[in-house]
């Protein structure tokens, strides 16, 4: 060792330079050096370790030849030391490491947790290990265990899912996790649930419980299409689930028509077959559906020979069927059917505004499309309202109920007739509405009730009333 003061050799062991008497300055420094503090991130319900302090010594020498010289003398010391800290820095590692990787403390203080009777606590110690710790599926589990004992179904499901719809998780904590979750669907009765979160997933595990839990969907042939005449419809599925369906109407439940063997649809119409099956656990496969039109059947449309129009003379309504047909037709505005007026021979075109629907049956009872028909019979006015009105007192006079001409009436006073309107009668043509007034002596006036109508093209004299519908009724005046 050489003096930092004159730079003379120092023999080993002396504190002082013999050359000019400097004393060697071996002091040793002291600093302090943390260690790392470890679960840092643990929240307010996690312990935190206690921090430890210890020093480390270093050594200050006053040149570098110094240094190299207390390193030879004191090697095994440096090394031993050094192999110490290097100890004590692996140990420290492998705490954090174990302590980051299992979110083991977590566990325990929701056990001591759960044993003391508060559930509630131990859910909040799972929650916020789950936030810290994320692969660690026990704290998972634990969690939903947790939840059940609360009776919260929904939030176990939902903590469960945090596995099954994941993909950083072991294929058997998959798989256990859907387990869990079908025995809590089971339990419920929720059979519905466990198909849909099985087809929902996209992994092995959901693939192969949904084999054991979800029947297949069932085949229902033919396919779509238009089909003449019929059409023979089959469902089957590979298991023994059972098969539901219906036929134009709602997506099919347990409540459906019950598959039980084929049938035909021989009817024309468009028809839609929605069918599931349903296996032991009361789970339901997708929907499968199919469209048939069937044509074949339809029965040809009769052929009306008069179109729909204005007419102003007598007409035949005439109408032709197709072979092996039949002809049915409505006047009133309804649809016709087979129970409707049947059309035999041709039919007399009703005065006034006429509405027909015709429509054909074949021998195998289909229809064929309606064919409607309006028509107005009004034939040219040959009377006026003055001659109507003329005609009228003319008549009532010949059967005595008037006196004269000017109306007279038995017992004083006189009846005047009193053109109103023109007025069509379906069916029977066009009139003149005549009302009956009764004039008394001092010039007062009545009107009597009694109405009449005196057809516009042949001076026909009817009385006019109405029927329970409000319908125009005529009773001709002999």
């Amino acid at each position: 060792m050489k003096c930092h003061n004159c730079g003379a050799e120092i023999p080993d062991g002396h504190l002082y330079c013999d050359k000019c008497g400097a004393e060697i300055n071996i002091v040793p420094e002291f600093e302090p050096e943390v260690e790392n503090e470890i679960d840092t991130t643990l929240s307010s319900i996690a312990d935190r370790l206690i921090k430890d302090d210890k020093p480390k010594v270093v050594i200050k020498y006053r040149n570098a030849d110094d240094v190299f010289e207390y390193i030879k003398q004191k090697k095994n010391v440096i090394i031993g030391s050094l192999l110490g800290i290097l100890i004590l820095v692996l140990f420290v590692t492998v705490i954090f490491m174990s302590q980051d990787r299992t979110g083991a403390k977590y566990l325990k203080l929701a056990e001591k947790a759960k044993s003391n009777g508060n559930t509630y606590e131990a859910v909040a110690y799972l929650t916020e290990g789950n936030k810290r710790y994320p692969y660690n599926t026990d704290i998972i589990f634990r969690l939903a265990d947790c939840y059940l004992e609360l009776g919260s179904t929904g939030n176990a499901v939902d903590t469960l899912r945090i596995i099954t719809d994941s993909s950083i998780y072991p294929k058997d904590s998959v798989t256990s996790a859907y387990e869990s979750i079908i025995s809590i669907y089971k339990q419920a009765g929720e059979y519905d649930k466990i198909a849909e979160i099985l087809n929902e997933g996209q992994n092995e595990s959901a693939e192969a419980l949904r084999k054991e839990y979800v029947p297949s969907d069932p085949e229902l042939t033919p396919g779509d299409g238009t089909y003449e005449e019929k059409v023979t419809v089959s469902i089957s599925v590979d298991d023994a689930s059972s098969i539901y369906y219906t036929i134009n109407g709602d997506a099919p439940t347990k409540r459906s028509e019950a598959y039980r063997s084929e049938f035909e649809i021989d009817k024309d119409g468009e028809y839609n077959i929605k069918a599931i099956a349903i296996n032991e656990y009361g789970v339901s496969s997708s929907v499968v559906e199919r469209t048939f039109i069937i044509e074949g059947g339809t029965a040809p449309t009769p052929e009306i020979m008069e179109p729909s129009g204005d007419y102003k003379e007598n007409t035949m309504i005439v109408a032709i069927a197709g072979d092996g047909c039949r002809i049915y037709y409505t006047t009133d505005g309804s649809d016709p059917t087979m129970d409707s007026q049947e059309y035999t021979e041709p039919i007399p075109m009703p005065m006034g505004t006429s509405n027909f629907k015709f429509i054909a049956y074949n021998e195998k009872g289909n229809p064929s499309e309606i064919v409607e028909r309006e028509y107005v019979l009004a034939y040219d006015r040959k009377v006026t309202k003055e001659q109507a009105v003329q005609r009228l007192v003319s008549k009532l006079l010949a059967l005595d109920v008037l006196l004269d001409e000017k109306g007279s009436v038995r017992g004083g006073g006189h009846n005047e007739y009193i053109y109103d309107s023109v007025i069509e009668v379906p069916g029977a043509g066009e009139y003149y509405k005549i009302i009956e007034e009764f004039v008394r002596g001092d010039g007062t006036r009545t009107q009597t009730g009694r109405l009449f109508a005196v057809n516009t093209h042949d001076g026909t004299l009817n009385h006019l009333g109405y029927d329970t519908g409000g319908r125009f009724t005529l009773k001709t005046i002999k």
